[in-house]
């Protein structure tokens, strides 16, 4: 959130796909993997789990293009917890004292209850997370523009009861990233507001159709599809890494400096398109082009 991913939502939930999908692709290809479905994932999913519309197939699998395997969507909860306790003797986690799951922070499930678990347990984590969701809906007035009815414009209803699962995304959401012109020649040229948003790194697809001028990127010979797809992932890139499902072979994620690095690109073309691109899909506040008058 610190970086301007959006809180969850029940519509392309992020975090599975960015917390395991980010890591699991970056150690199959470490091992030798030409691609994702080089690899399998087993993951202990209950059935009363999956039944879930939150955790659907869908979720993960359709993103990594990664075979799967789920061996316990047999069983139900119960019947899991009682072969760790009674075949295999080992002690649960702690937190199933005072819950029935365990979750992260930002799970939608979590109600007043779980909420006051991890404020007495993580009082840090827990005032800066729900104070970075407080600031994005109530701070910014982003709430009154909703059209949500006035009972679910409320701080308990999207803080206390995580009411901010249910957001959609708005148009007072978009800000301006940049402006795209058309030259006389028939290129393209695109002003970036923030020279900072600027990472020539997302450029080199394209490697010898454009060119940088101060604050400008140019392109030339390549279709405004792929242009504006090039300037869209640049300006919002969260520096994720999940851009490793489209380019296996190019992309690492730096662990030490949580940046997104680029070798070797191929200029294969498989990355030229925003569905999996974190910072497009789920950037809270997204930066967009708009045509020159």
């Amino acid at each position: 959130m610190d970086r301007g991913i959006g809180f969850l939502t029940l519509k392309d939930a992020w975090c599975v796909p960015l917390l395991i999908g980010t890591a699991l692709i970056e150690w199959l290809r470490d091992h030798g993997a030409r691609g994702p479905r080089e690899g399998v994932l087993f993951r202990g999913m209950s059935g009363s789990e999956y039944s879930r519309k939150y955790h659907t197939a869908l979720e993960l699998y359709r993103r990594l293009d990664l075979p799967c395997f789920n061996p316990l969507l047999g069983f139900s909860k119960e019947e899991i917890l009682e072969v760790i306790q009674t075949r295999y003797g080992l002690p649960l986690n702690p937190i199933y004292q005072h819950m029935d799951r365990t979750y992260c922070i930002c799970c939608y499930t979590s109600d007043v209850r779980r909420q006051a678990y991890s404020a007495k347990h993580f009082p840090d984590v827990c005032g800066r997370y729900y104070g970075q969701i407080e600031e994005m809906l109530f701070g910014s007035g982003l709430i009154q523009k909703s059209r949500l009815d006035p009972e679910h414009r409320t701080r308990q209803e999207k803080i206390d009861r995580h009411g901010f699962v249910h957001w959609r995304r708005l148009r007072a959401q978009d800000v301006l990233g940049a402006v795209r012109r058309r030259l006389l020649g028939g290129g393209l040229a695109y002003r970036v507001r923030d020279p900072g948003w600027i990472a020539v790194k997302h450029l080199r697809p394209v490697d010898g159709r454009w060119v940088r001028r101060g604050d400008e990127i140019r392109f030339w010979h390549l279709e405004e599809r792929i242009a504006d797809t090039l300037i869209k992932r640049m300006i919002n890139c969260l520096d994720c890494g999940f851009c490793v499902v489209e380019c296996f072979a190019c992309r690492r994620f730096d662990r030490k400096t949580k940046r997104l690095v680029i070798e070797g690109c191929m200029q294969c073309g498989r990355c030229l398109r925003l569905k999996f691109c974190m910072g497009w899909q789920h950037r809270f506040w997204r930066r967009i082009i708009v045509e020159e008058p």
